[in-house]
């Protein structure tokens, strides 16, 4: 059925509008047709990734692909709201998915990324991210952060604390050559990365979701056993609850990443 609905999603808008609660903004219409597949599973390896839009912001963004012995997948985050926003995302995950095709490696990714985003916006104009690797035989990972908040390291439906990577700033901003930080996961690992969207929905009084309640909330929902997809779907009706109006005052993306060990 998944085969099915993504070759005749080419054809037709029914999928793309069915999605959608209600109409977008055209800045928010853009930033979700750079989406991949929401959900992706394989030997070894699923991906789960969600955009809840402010519907009339667009900047969020994540890619994936599965290609031989490795899974590549970023997260960007693009400054400022509207098509502004849209069009620095557009160019960001366009020079991560040409670079990707090209067999580069990270650390050449990121500095493309920075280099390309530099050269287009000369004002100053930038996105945050991550670009990140897993071997699946062996489930090193590694990755590179753009002045982006931490991923999340899930093991045995907990969270056992943030993965470190010494940043550079944001691509467009210009800096140093990108640390590729690396790390062992085990069976059954999950990596969690999510933009400012989820930590910094408040309420109506300033109170913040924050990064304490975002771990609560994955070790209360992880623990249960969900699939990644549907404990993201709660982490996001988590986020628009606290912040108890409709539309949420900026995108809140996650992208989840479970290794399920080498395939025998």
């Amino acid at each position: 059925a998944g085969y099915l609905i993504a070759a005749h999603a080419r054809c037709t808008d029914l999928y793309n509008l069915d999605r959608r609660r209600r109409s977008m903004s055209l800045a928010a219409s853009m930033q979700w047709d750079l989406l991949p597949p929401l959900v992706m599973k394989a030997e070894g390896i699923s991906v789960a990734g969600l955009l809840e839009p402010a519907y009339d912001i667009g900047g969020d963004c994540f890619d994936y692909a599965l290609n031989g012995a490795f899974l590549d997948f970023a997260l960007i985050d693009a400054m400022g709201h509207g098509l502004g926003a849209a069009r620095i995302a557009a160019l960001a995950i366009g020079s991560y998915r040409h670079d990707r095709r090209e067999g580069q490696s990270l650390e050449a990714m990121h500095g493309n990324l920075q280099d390309t985003i530099a050269a287009a916006y000369p004002d100053s104009s930038f996105a945050t991210g991550l670009l990140a690797r897993i071997e699946l035989d062996t489930g090193i990972l590694t990755w590179t952060n753009a002045g982006h908040l931490l991923p999340l390291l899930i093991r045995q439906g907990r969270v056992i604390g943030e993965l470190q990577c010494p940043p550079t700033p944001p691509w467009g901003v210009g800096g140093r050559r990108a640390t590729v930080a690396t790390e062992s996961l085990e069976p059954g690992d999950c990596v969690m990365l999510y933009t400012d969207g989820v930590t910094e929905a408040r309420t109506r009084d300033g109170d913040f979701f924050g990064i304490e309640r975002l771990m609560d909330f994955v070790n209360r929902h992880a623990s249960d056993s969900l699939r990644p997809e549907e404990m993201l779907r709660q982490l996001v009706g988590g986020v628009r609850e606290h912040q108890g109006i409709e539309d949420l005052r900026d995108d809140a993306t996650t992208l989840i990443v479970r290794w399920d060990g080498p395939v025998v």
